[in-house]
């Protein structure tokens, strides 16, 4: 006999529509997301790839290379990390761009070495809108190891995402995104010094702007900068 469990979970599945199912509703959307932007910025040449939630420490996703093999055939691998999912959709979407782009590079480009960013792939990401940075801001490098993008707010890719069905957007976020943005801001802990009597303390702030006095002879402690700074000016004096 079937258990008790079992039964209920099949009565629930067989109520659901395929939509409604987690797994096909989140997956259907990344794939719609996909398509979408082959077509949009890629002129449809993509193959399709393997799509994958992996959380991946300080990353908002990746690409992977013939990841995947089922028996002849091989195809690659595009991840988004799931944790990053709460971000502004044209941050999520950007993401998934971004590692189409090395998809692109894969198949039609010459990469260079696994995980280097080079000239030809920021070309091809500038060309679809989304720019390359190192730190994200438009100062930033184009090329490296480790290379972010910011977005082109008059590129290919900031149109593409107006036009976009809202219902492409991915519905499910896991519980470590809400847990993210409750978790309290992290403490800075820096060393101030008296430039009296020369005591130090270690003090966590949030910022740098707090004013701590010291007990013995009364002056504000210091940062290591700001007394550097006093030293230089008593000297030109």
């Amino acid at each position: 006999m079937m258990p008790v469990e079992s039964m209920d979970a099949n009565i629930a599945e067989e109520s659901m529509t395929e939509e409604q199912m987690p797994t096909s509703e989140q997956f259907s959307n990344y794939q719609k997301a996909w398509g979408y932007f082959n077509q949009e910025l890629f002129d449809g040449n993509l193959e399709p790839c393997l799509l994958n939630l992996s959380s991946h420490r300080g990353s908002y996703g990746y690409f992977c290379p013939r990841r995947w093999k089922k028996g002849d055939h091989e195809t690659h691998e595009i991840s988004l990390n799931p944790n990053m999912l709460g971000r502004p959709l044209e941050d999520t979407m950007g993401t998934l761009v971004h590692e189409m782009v090395h998809q692109w590079q894969q198949d039609f480009g010459r990469p260079s070495r696994r995980g280097y960013h080079n000239l030809e792939w920021a070309d091809k990401m500038e060309e679809v809108g989304v720019i390359p940075s190192d730190n994200g801001m438009p100062e930033g490098s184009r090329t490296g190891q480790r290379v972010s993008h910011y977005i082109d707010i008059d590129g290919k890719f900031a149109k593409a995402l107006t036009r976009m069905p809202k219902e492409f957007a991915l519905p499910w976020l896991t519980r470590e995104v809400e847990l993210l943005a409750e978790k309290p801001k992290q403490l800075k802990k820096i060393k101030l010094t008296c430039p009296e009597c020369e005591v130090s303390v270690w003090i966590e702030v949030i910022n740098a702007d707090h004013e701590v006095t010291c007990g013995e002879c009364g002056d504000l402690f210091l940062t290591k900068e700001a007394l550097r700074e006093r030293k230089e000016e008593e000297e030109d004096e």
